[in-house]
This record gives structure tokens, C-alpha cells and sequence, in this order.
């Protein structure tokens, strides 16, 4: 496992202990960053899978308007869901 893959385990984790208590969106927020760290890991591996950066680009494009906007987060997670395919 490189430093990456232990980093993202650590925030998976930790972000799992952190979420009793916590608004139920903060669930879905840290979900995506996992899912957009994930896709950095894969990217610095195999830097021409175009699927993996459409779908980076997609999730980071609106992953900060959770809060603010969260219809257009959650229109986000939809377009990506549909971006896997090209990731397979």
C-alpha cells in the first residue's frame, strides 16, 4: 500500500468516527471527497484514463456545493454515477 492508499484509509476511517452527531449531508460530502481522493490515486497510476479524469473533473466541478447548492450536488453524484461506465 502507498502513502495515498493509507491516506485515503485514514480519512475514510476517520471521517466514519467523525459522522455520529454531524449533519446527515456530511455523509454524502465526505463520501464524494473520498471518491474524488480515490480518483487522484488512480490518476497518478494510469494518467491517461480519460474515464477516471472526466469523472475527477465532475465531482470536483460542484463536490463544494453540498451546503450551498444542494440540489446541484446531488445532480452531481447522478452525472458521475453515469460517468462510471466509462471508468470500466
Amino acid at each position: 500500500m502507498d502513502s495515498k492508499e493509507l491516506e485515503l484509509l485514514i480519512y475514510l476511517i476517520t471521517s466514519a468516527q467523525g459522522l455520529p452527531g454531524e449533519p446527515r449531508i456530511y455523509g454524502s460530502i465526505r463520501l464524494t471527497e473520498a471518491a474524488s481522493k480515490l480518483c487522484q490515486i488512480i490518476l497518478e497510476k494510469d494518467p491517461q484514463n480519460e474515464g477516471v479524469r472526466k469523472l475527477a473533473e465532475r465531482i470536483d466541478r460542484d463536490k463544494g456545493k453540498a451546503l450551498s447548492r444542494e440540489e446541484d450536488f446531488f445532480g452531481m453524484l447522478e452525472e458521475a454515477s453515469g460517468l462510471l461506465v466509462d471508468c470500466m
